[in-house]
This record gives structure tokens, sequence and C-alpha cells, in this order.
């Protein structure tokens, strides 16, 4: 009986005529030059318990060896806005993922200034992805583009100028989806074999 109380209720619910205005924001008035989230990320510990702030901000820091500062802001359940002084750290920390804090995963994402921090989903994730026993006629950076591409989205085949990836495994950079379970292979067709 409560639980159709609470669906009445809820049906009734209207915002008033004032409540209902849009705020209109001009987009000319927030200029790339403007923008401080260039220089930050939000990182989110991929963990139900809470983390500890200070111990956080300390290890991180170490760990990441910057040449400039780094400010550390709470954003709530274990999240967190990272701002770097000089870019280069960013980069440099952006292209280091993964990155772990208490045996748990820190998945990290480029500040979008244009979204609201709740909006945020932490889904996808960079790492680097090895295709082993594939024939040496496969181990180009067109092949690894096309069959990582089933994997997730691809940022970068480790090739040579050539187009050419021989080697022990050919290594691809892929944004791997975070709520699916992980690939443990798949096979592979190349004319009849």
């Amino acid at each position: 009986m409560e639980v159709e109380d609470l669906a009445t209720q809820w049906e009734r619910l209207h915002l008033s005529k004032e409540e209902s205005y849009f705020f209109h924001i001009n987009p000319k008035n927030y200029t790339e030059e403007d923008a401080r989230g260039k220089n930050c990320l939000v990182g989110k510990a991929l963990t139900k318990k809470s983390v500890n702030n200070e111990a956080f901000r300390v290890t991180m820091s170490q760990i990441w060896k910057l040449e400039g500062w780094v400010i550390f802001k709470e954003l709530g359940e274990q999240c967190f806005l990272i701002e770097f002084q000089k870019l280069i750290d960013k980069d440099r920390v952006l292209s280091g993922c993964p990155w772990f804090f208490d045996r748990h995963r820190l998945t990290m994402m480029e500040v979008d200034e244009t979204i609201s921090i709740h909006a945020l989903q932490f889904r996808f994730e960079p790492f680097w992805v090895q295709l082993h026993n594939l024939p040496l006629a496969t181990m180009t950076e067109e092949f690894g583009q096309q069959f990582a591409g089933s994997i997730g989205h691809v940022i970068r085949v480790e090739a040579e100028a050539d187009g050419r990836a021989w080697g022990r495994c050919l290594r691809v950079r892929v944004a791997v989806d975070l709520h699916k379970p992980l690939l443990r292979g798949k096979w592979l067709m190349l004319g009849e074999k």
C-alpha cells in the first residue's frame, strides 16, 4: 500500500513555472584560453571502501615523479580532480595508465568542462593488449587497427614507420570497457588456415 502512495505522490510532483525555465549560458564566454580543465584529470579509485585522501595525495605525487606541482581536490565517492601545473606531467600520467592505489584500480579521464562531475562515467580505460601467435603477414598497423577494434576503441598500434609490427607479439593500446569481462582470446582465420 505504501508503494502505491509513493507512486501516486511521485506522479503529482511537477516543477513550478519558474523552476521549469532553462538558464542559458553563452558558450562564447568560456574560451579555450580560459579553460583550466586542459591541465586537469578526474580520477576515481574503483573500490567501495573510502579512500584516505591524504595518503592518496602523497602516494600518487611520489609515484608520478612530476616536474611541477599537482593539486588534488576531493569530489566524493573516491573521486578526485587532479590539476597539474605542467601539461607534460598530465600527459605522462595519462600515458602511464593503468595506475593503482591501495591495490585498487585508479581510472582517469580528461576533464570536459561542459559536463557535470556527477554525469562522468568511468567506463573505458586504456590498456596495452598483446596479440600473440599471429602470422607475420598480419603483424601490421592496419591489421592491428581492424582486429583490436573488436576489443574496443583503438588508440594506437605499436608499429614501425612502414606499418610493419614484426616481433614477439603485436601491441595495441585499446580503450577497454571496464563493465565487460576481458577477452581471453579470439580465433583468427587467414585464407583457409
